[in-house]
Parts: C-alpha cells; sequence; structure tokens
C-alpha cells in the first residue's frame, strides 16, 4: 500500500505539507495531478495558464523523480468526474491514503467532500492541510466577530497575527522507498507558448532573489512605471503554487534583516497581504465564487456593447495607454498592474460593459491567472466589491499615460504605429469625460 499526493494548485515539493507528510510515513509514495479541461473552459482558464501548468508539472516531475515519487497525469471533464476517477486510480495503485492541500472557492471545495466520500466508501484514506495561504483565515475578524470587509483594517491585524505566530515554511522531503511502476499519464497538454517565465521551482527562487537584492527597495516608485523593470514578476508561480506565500513572506523578512527594512519592501508586504485579502473574501463570502458583486446594488445598468468590448479586447480603443496594456496582454499573457486597473476602469466606466466580461477575457488571457485576485481586482475597479475604488474616482487614461509613461516608452513598444508615423491608429472610441459623468449619475441614481 501507499500514500497518493495530490497536486492541484500547490506545484512545487518545498513548503508542501502533503508531500512532506507522505514522504515521512515510511511508505511508498506517488503523486497524481488531474486536469479538467471542461471546468477550465466554464472558468474561462485559457491556454497560457495551462501551458504554464503542464511546463510546471514537467519540471515537477524531475523533481519527484530525484525522491522515488512516480507523478501520475489523469485527464476527466470537469469536476464532477473527479471523485470516481480518483477512486478507480487507487484502487488501481493501491493506494491506502490520499493527501492534498487545500484550495480556495465552493466548486473545489465541494469536488473534495465528494472525493472524501467516494474515498471513505472504498475504505482509503483522506487527509487535506489548510496550507495555501500566508495567514489562517479562521484567525483573523474585526471587534465585532465578523469577517473584515475593508482592506486596511484587514491588514493591520494581519501583521499583528504573523507577528505574534511567524509561521515558518516547511522543508522539502528526503527521498522515499524506492518503487518500479509506470507513471500513467492521459492528459495531453496543449502546445506550448514562448514562456518569459523560466520553468520550475528553482527558477521561480532565483526571480524572486533577485527582485529581493536588485529592485525592492525602490518597489513603491518603481511599480507605477509599465516601462521599468520595477516588479517582482513572480505572480505566475504564486499563481500555479511553484512558490507557496510563507515562503516569499519569510524570504522577504530574511532580505529586510540582512538589508533593512524600506518603503519598498513594506510596499510589497502589503501587495502579499492584498492578495490573502482576496482570498480571504473568496472564502467568507461563497457569493464571490459565482462571479456574484458583494454590493451588487452598486453596479451600473450595463450598455454591453459588443462593437466595443472587441475594440477593447484587441487595443484598438484610441486610447494608447489603453491600448498598449490591452496588447501587451495578448502578446504576452501578462500585463501590468498599472495598466491590469486602468483598463478595467475603461471597460467600466467608459464603455459601460459588464465587469464580469472583462474578468472572463483576463482569466482566458493571463498566465498568473488566480481567481481570487482577478475576481477582486474587477470588483474594486467597479465600484462593486469589498474596499472598493469610490464611484466618483475614474483613471484618465490621458492623465494615467502623463503620469507613468511620459517619454511613451511603454505605450510605443506595444503600439508600434504611434512610431511610424501610421494612420492606422484609431479616434478614440468614447469621450472620457462625458463617459465617466453618465457613470457617477448612474451610481448616484441608484444609491
Amino acid at each position: 500500500m501507499k500514500q497518493l499526493v495530490w497536486f492541484r494548485s500547490d506545484l512545487r515539493v518545498a513548503d508542501n505539507p502533503a508531500l512532506l507528510t507522505a514522504c515521512e510515513s515510511g511508505q511508498p509514495v506517488a503523486a497524481v495531478f488531474i486536469a479538467t479541461p471542461t471546468q477550465w473552459l466554464q472558468h474561462s482558464v485559457g491556454d497560457n495558464k495551462i501551458s504554464f501548468v503542464a511546463a510546471h508539472l514537467e519540471a515537477l516531475q524531475q523533481q519527484l523523480n530525484n525522491i522515488n515519487v512516480p507523478l501520475h497525469r489523469l485527464c476527466c471533464p470537469s469536476f464532477t468526474e473527479v471523485p470516481q476517477l480518483l477512486a478507480d486510480f487507487c484502487q488501481r495503485q493501491q493506494v491506502a491514503t490520499v493527501l492534498c492541500n487545500d484550495e480556495p472557492g465552493v466548486n473545489e471545495a465541494s469536488r473534495d467532500e465528494a472525493v472524501k466520500q467516494q474515498l471513505q466508501h472504498q475504505q482509503v484514506g483522506w487527509q487535506r492541510f489548510s496550507e495555501q495561504n500566508l495567514l489562517d483565515y479562521h484567525a483573523i475578524f474585526n471587534g465585532s466577530g465578523a469577517p473584515y470587509r475593508v482592506f486596511t483594517p484587514f491588514m493591520k491585524r494581519a501583521r499583528v497575527w504573523l507577528g505574534q505566530t511567524d509561521p515558518q515554511p516547511l522543508p522539502p522531503p528526503i527521498a522515499v522507498p524506492q518503487q518500479l511502476t509506470e507513471a500513467e499519464n492521459q492528459w495531453l497538454a496543449p502546445p506550448t507558448y514562448q514562456q518569459q517565465w523560466p520553468i520550475g521551482e528553482a527558477a521561480a527562487q532565483r526571480q524572486l532573489q533577485r527582485f529581493l537584492t536588485e529592485a525592492i527597495h525602490r518597489y513603491d516608485v518603481d511599480r507605477d512605471f509599465p516601462a521599468v523593470d520595477g516588479t517582482s514578476a513572480i505572480s505566475p508561480y504564486l499563481a500555479a503554487g511553484v512558490l507557496s506565500p510563507l515562503t516569499v513572506y519569510q524570504q522577504l523578512r530574511q532580505a529586510d534583516a540582512q538589508q533593512g527594512s524600506s518603503n519598498g519592501s513594506e510596499t510589497w508586504c502589503n501587495e502579499l497581504i492584498w492578495r490573502e485579502f482576496y482570498r480571504y473574501l473568496l472564502l467568507h463570502f461563497p457569493k464571490l465564487s459565482k462571479s456574484q458583486a458583494m454590493y451588487p446594488e452598486k453596479q451600473i445598468f450595463w450598455d454591453n456593447n459588443p462593437a466595443r468590448l472587441q475594440q477593447w479586447q484587441q487595443g484598438q480603443t484610441g486610447y494608447p495607454m489603453v491600448d498598449a496594456g490591452m496588447r501587451q496582454l495578448n502578446q504576452t499573457g501578462w500585463m501590468h498592474n498599472r495598466l491590469r486597473m486602468l483598463c478595467a476602469n475603461f471597460l467600466v466606466r467608459d464603455l459601460h460593459i459588464d465587469w464580469r466580461l472583462g474578468e472572463a477575457y483576463f482569466a482566458k488571457k493571463l498566465v498568473d491567472h488566480d481567481f481570487a485576485s482577478n475576481n477582486g481586482g474587477w470588483q474594486w475597479a467597479a465600484g462593486c466589491g469589498a474596499d472598493a475604488a469610490p464611484y466618483f474616482r475614474h483613471f484618465s487614461p490621458l492623465r494615467q499615460a502623463e503620469r507613468f509613461d511620459k517619454e511613451q516608452a511603454y505605450q510605443r513598444h506595444y503600439l508600434p504605429e504611434l512610431s511610424d508615423g501610421s494612420l492606422s491608429y484609431p479616434e478614440p472610441i468614447v469621450d472620457h469625460a462625458s463617459q465617466t459623468k453618465r457613470f457617477t449619475a448612474q451610481i448616484k441614481e441608484r444609491a
């Protein structure tokens, strides 16, 4: 009999409670990853994220081979088929216990409960570890005992909790008894594209260390300028679980101890806590998993003009800063955070298009797609989520370009027609001032 580690969004060997526990059992260990293409399609997860995951499965397999753990890759359409698929696999492989790490989301929780019941019916053990977060979301509440809805008090409480508990990442496991077995592979991954991010846990660690030693002390300033290499660029690794948030946080603190804290490091720490805040909201307000607004009464009546939606998607709005952001997304599978806020704001407040359509498009394109962060960011931009942007405060595309890309280095990189004298660049498809004024008026009418 053997232990089976079920990998999901935790594609790493370091700081992996399920893997470490299995390897310390003294029994042979196997691992499994279950692809669910129909489920991904339903949630708009696109080829960029799927290809990134597939590449990291290859890297993970090599790491697991070093400790005598074979990685099996199974495939079924959606979550509903997973319980029987996994139970049948456990029977074939003579599995005693399935171990996994927790995932956020209502569908994920329902899937895990169904798997647990199916395994128990077949007398297979089940262990799930509460791991995927930096914080304990069941320990952080406001003075009334209710979940926080506003970031700043949540952040302050989170920092106190971290200081009191000082959680530490787990070490990677050592090798387990060798076994002669052929790994099953039912999933043929989609064709990979040219990756902007090096593949593997070691590569992710190098990227993190480069940022912590070379760029973090200017992060509070540089992070707003898309033409500057001022961000950490580790979001894809966090989204796929190649890096754990606890590992990232502790390495940040080690860097502070060695180099001294700074405004940049404190600002970046808050960004880690923003990620935690959106995952915390997803746990305590399950309706967010269904892309329902935290405060639906704060939404306007959407126009949802298909032609304007397509112009926004293709980077043909006539506003260079917005268009550069959308073309960066389309070409690379990633977008600078300043541009994510601007492009989301423009879709909702200038084009009056439902934020859920933008959320789905970002999910389809982003290599670092994380449902909680994507949903939280879009609700923030639309003014209908927890700690949302005030309805009267709008991002001006022209003002944003003047402030954060004055020399147009970023815009010209993704809009070559601005430099070559082309007459093909479109005129603005809407008037920013009148459209945002209309947005504000509609919100006031619903208040």
